[in-house]
């Protein structure tokens, strides 16, 4: 009885939370602030519950070696300094204690693990453990979807031949790769293709420019990709050369991600909206297809999730919260906060996500993790330190475009150009970032 107890309790005191969005998405700036109001909690406008106090904070050493540990002190070091933090690796873990007066027991422990979605496109490699199945799942998708089918042509002709060469092979596989990239496709697999380990995005460029930069897999000399069953016979080489990186992939990259993804109680997805309407609708239609994809696949019912409950133990733990969140809010101007616009828009292109986990509680926020622009009284107008033409990272005013009352049917890159801008987080590091919205996820993911 006293280990049943123990247990219980156990499970109690450690929550889970997994934080995702595009790269560049704003995830480690969300992490850095959220992280610093709890550690200073009471110097910053960040309020929990009626009177509810965080205390002796203190942050946990891991010992696993994957994750990468989330360096939340060179992050607040980046902010401080007047530059966004850039990462040097696609996930990280940050873990941690406190004290928070309305929990049951004394100390609460928290663990945020940070992942980008562009991960998700590797969920069959983690669903499928035999390499000729995930091959025949990845080519039957081509081929049944037209924009798919388009960009793997010379591919799927190249293995419907005789005569196969590894080096032409793999070369014709990235050019695919570069092709679904650049018609903003999301299942781009192996995903370090587009974005690597360190969680650098493929440049832009051509297909070609693209294919011969990047990897399809952990290493230049640990490339893999899909081989029809017939021609798995007919080289069966080469069939073992492709099973072996494909399984040292499974086993390094994608089993990882989607591991830590089972245990969370709460998931975090921030949406990026200036960035998708800046960018065009292709990139709108790729963000939406990404998020699309992971739920399909938590979804213990989907095809993909009963191949994964085979391997990792999915909602086990009980995934019970889903916050998404319109992240950097101080981008667009405050009257469409205030109007709902920016919320609208995140609930209109995240509805049917959320629908897709009914068992799930979901709620929608609007973010500014490290508010950073100021309102210019009436006008639409903002003041900030624009990055673009602003060597000396002085405050300026400029416009700002009024967010649509709904997602258009079509746009350009360029039809809503908001501008990005430098961060402006005080030196002091007592005192975190000033932000918007952000104490309100935190109050809904800890429950």
């Amino acid at each position: 009885m006293r280990k049943f107890i123990k247990g219980v309790l156990n499970l109690r005191e450690h929550r889970n939370v997994a934080v995702t969005g595009i790269a560049g998405g704003g995830k480690t700036v969300f992490l850095t602030s959220l992280i610093s109001h709890l550690m200073e909690f009471g110097q910053g406008n960040f309020h929990v519950g009626r009177g509810v106090d965080i205390t002796d904070f203190r942050e946990i050493p891991r010992r696993e070696k994957w994750p990468p540990f989330f360096a939340h002190s060179a992050y607040r070091e980046d902010l401080a300094r007047g530059r966004w933090p850039e990462k040097s690796t696609d996930c990280s873990e940050y873990v941690c204690r406190f004290r928070r007066s309305d929990w049951m027991l004394h100390t609460q422990g928290m663990s945020f693990f940070d992942f980008p979605g562009e991960r998700t496109a590797d969920a069959a490699i983690a669903a499928f453990s035999d390499y000729e199945q995930w091959s025949g799942h990845v080519l039957s998708h081509f081929e049944r979807h037209h924009d798919y089918a388009a960009a793997a042509g010379p591919y799927l002709d190249y293995v419907r031949g005789h005569e196969i060469s590894r080096d032409r092979l793999l070369h014709l596989y990235r050019e695919t790769l570069a092709g679904l990239i650049l018609n903003y496709k999301p299942l781009v697999t192996p995903s370090t293709f587009l974005l690597d380990q360190q969680g650098v995005p493929a440049d832009p460029g051509t297909v070609q420019e693209i294919a011969a930069e990047r990897i399809a897999g952990t290493a230049e000399n640990r490339q893999f990709a899909p081989l029809p069953e017939k021609v798995c016979r007919e080289n069966p080489g080469l069939a073992r050369e492709m099973s072996v990186e494909f399984r040292i992939y499974r086993k390094k990259v994608a089993l990882p991600v989607f591991e830590k993804i089972s245990r969370a109680g709460s998931l975090v997805v921030l949406v990026d909206i200036p960035s998708l309407l800046a960018g065009g609708v292709g990139r709108y239609n790729d963000n939406r297809q990404i998020l699309l994809d992971l739920f399909e696949i938590l979804r213990p019912s989907s095809d993909l999730g009963t191949l994964l409950l085979r391997y990792l133990r999915f909602w086990r733990r009980s995934l019970s919260r889903v916050a998404f969140v319109a992240a950097k809010a101080d981008l667009v101007h405050p009257m469409d906060v205030e109007n709902r616009r920016l919320i609208g828009l995140l609930k209109m292109m995240t509805r049917r996500t959320a629908e897709m986990l009914p068992q799930v509680k979901c709620e929608w926020f609007v973010c500014s993790a490290c508010h950073s622009t100021f309102p210019v009284p009436g006008v639409r107008r903002l003041k900030g330190r624009i990055a673009r033409g602003n060597p000396e990272r002085e405050f300026k005013e400029y416009s700002v475009p009024e967010l649509p009352e709904a997602w258009p049917e079509n746009w350009a890159p360029g039809d809503y150009p908001f501008f990005r801008v430098y961060p402006d987080a005080p030196e002091n590091y007592l005192i975190p970032p000033r932000h918007m919205g952000l104490d309100r996820v935190f109050e809904f993911i800890s429950g």
